[in-house]
């Protein structure tokens, strides 16, 4: 069951809109007609963004640019000053800014889990709780959560981020419900495998494996899927043949996915302590 919502008259928060699949939404958002803050790190790169808009013809007035580190409480207080100065409530909130880590975690100094935890975590709570009087007074106010397949299966040399993206997940799961007070809606979208530069902004980057050949679901096709699910008070989506399969089989046959990541891994790290005690001992003839 949906909500009949005019995208012409939705105000919109966009977190991590610099780049990927944040700038992908804000940019689908604008094209709708809605007005957007774009938030981010980069102020260039969010000015960027905004300049393409408005040379492909949207009203400056409702692409408002706010540079912000989430992390920091000062940059969260100041983005929603101008929020509430801008647009006075908020109709829809993209909790989308993340950042990953890649590698093996025995491998990472502790300070990788905690910056993941940060950006992932904390600061999409924290600008969640910030956000709740904007949104409690909107228009069928939705807020979407960027998840992760790594939020229902984690995988090897994802660690710090499976672990973080779980946390996630429960997070909405309870808030969902929580929320319902305030008539807000929570929708979490694990988007697959995306051709997005994420892996090349991880706070880490040691893993032996690339899978960007995997990436291969555009941000303006994640986008398109979000906003849909969005009209459709969608609770939770997961997007590309790979991702689904890949949730699917881990609810099913958990044992069986655990055995398939286990031989892959395993095949990229011939010098692994388990491989060695496996190889046979040489056999020596008796004497006689």
């Amino acid at each position: 069951m949906g909500v009949r919502r005019c995208w012409g008259e939705t105000r919109a928060l966009v977190t991590g809109a610099s780049s990927g699949l944040g700038r992908a939404i804000a940019e689908d958002l604008v094209r709708r007609g809605a007005r957007v803050i774009l938030t981010g790190r980069s102020l260039a790169r969010l000015e960027e963004t905004a300049s393409g808009l408005v040379r492909a013809g949207a009203d400056p007035d409702r692409v408002i640019v706010v540079p912000a580190d989430l992390t920091a409480q000062a940059d969260r207080d100041r983005l929603f000053e101008v929020v509430k100065d801008r647009f006075g409530a908020i109709d829809l909130l993209v909790n989308n800014a993340g950042v990953g880590a890649t590698g093996q975690f025995d491998t990472h100094e502790a300070w990788v889990l905690r910056r993941v935890f940060e950006i992932n975590f904390f600061a999409m709570a924290e600008v969640s709780r910030a956000a709740l009087p904007l949104l409690s007074e909107g228009v069928a106010p939705t807020m979407l959560v960027m998840g992760s397949i790594n939020a229902r299966r984690g995988l090897p040399g994802r660690v710090e981020y499976s672990a973080s993206k779980f946390a996630v997940s429960g997070f909405v799961e309870s808030l969902r419900i929580e929320w319902r007070r305030y008539g807000i809606h929570i929708l979490q979208v694990n988007p697959g495998f995306s051709a997005t530069p994420f892996d090349e902004n991880a706070v880490a980057k040691t893993a032996r494996v690339s899978v960007a050949s995997w990436r291969t679901a555009s941000p303006e096709s994640v986008a398109t899927a979000a906003l849909r699910a969005v009209e459709k008070q969608k609770r939770e989506i997961t997007l590309t043949p790979k991702g689904r399969l890949l949730v699917l089989a881990n609810r099913f046959l958990p044992r069986f996915v655990d055995w398939g990541l286990s031989r892959w891994i395993l095949r990229h790290f011939p010098d692994s302590p388990v491989l060695r005690k496996r190889k046979p001992r040489r056999q020596v003839g008796r004497v006689s």
